[in-house]
């Protein structure tokens, strides 16, 4: 399911990181945003939910979930989160010609709201295409992993008991298939092997990122 976003017309260049909980996303994004700080370009690191003032407190709702929440509110929440985000951070960024990377954005919606929580796709499409007006990403670089090997670092990260293991391995396999579907047929997503290393996995990234956001700043005639 492509959605209802386009290609955008603005100098800059937006990556996303997409992958279930476990891929490796977060570290990548600190990795890259190393590498970036050697060089000279323009470039920002950014994070969905919780980029913004409104957004970590939206974050913060979410997650400690102060309150009873219904799938549909939980996916407002972070359609909320990505309004912000796109008005106070992506829009203007790309405007002055930056090269953004962002761990997550409007596919993990797709996934846990859409595939995993049942919500209506079409729903999810058309609301997050407003939030991100009608803006799509340069590349996504889906790092895909098996649900067993993410919840093998989930563990070694945090300490889960073996029945909470039990209990969100079958889950996780489900977001597995939902990122397979959503990225099947996409033009602008690199699948990634989120078992390699973690430092060539970022040397790899970084360069195909740097090539990318070259060439659209230099087009060949």
């Amino acid at each position: 399911m492509q959605g209802l976003c386009m290609a955008h017309q603005y100098p800059g260049f937006l990556c996303v990181l997409e992958g279930i909980d476990g891929s490796g996303k977060t570290t990548l994004a600190r990795k890259l945003q190393s590498l970036l700080a050697s060089t000279q370009i323009n470039s920002t690191v950014t994070k969905e939910p919780g980029a913004t003032e409104l957004g970590a407190q939206l974050r913060n709702i979410i997650l400690e979930k102060t309150a009873p929440t219904c799938s549909m509110a939980q996916f407002l929440l972070f359609a909320a989160d990505r309004a912000q985000h796109f008005n106070e951070l992506i829009i203007p960024q790309l405007d002055a010609g930056a090269l953004i990377i962002s761990d997550r954005m409007s596919d993990s919606s797709l996934a846990y709201q859409g595939y995993f929580k049942g919500l209506d796709m079409q729903m999810i499409n058309t609301i997050n295409a407003w939030c991100m007006h009608n803006i799509t990403p340069d590349i996504i670089f889906y790092l895909r992993i098996q649900a067993k090997d993410a919840i093998e670092r989930i563990k070694k990260s945090r300490a889960i008991s073996d029945k909470f293991e039990e209990e969100i391995i079958e889950r996780m396999q489900v977001l597995v298939d939902a990122f397979d579907t959503i990225f099947a047929t996409r033009s602008n997503v690199i699948i990634i092997d989120a078992l390699q290393d973690q430092d060539a996995l970022a040397d790899q990234i970084f360069k195909i990122i740097m090539t990318a956001y070259q060439a659209k700043q230099h087009p060949t005639n």
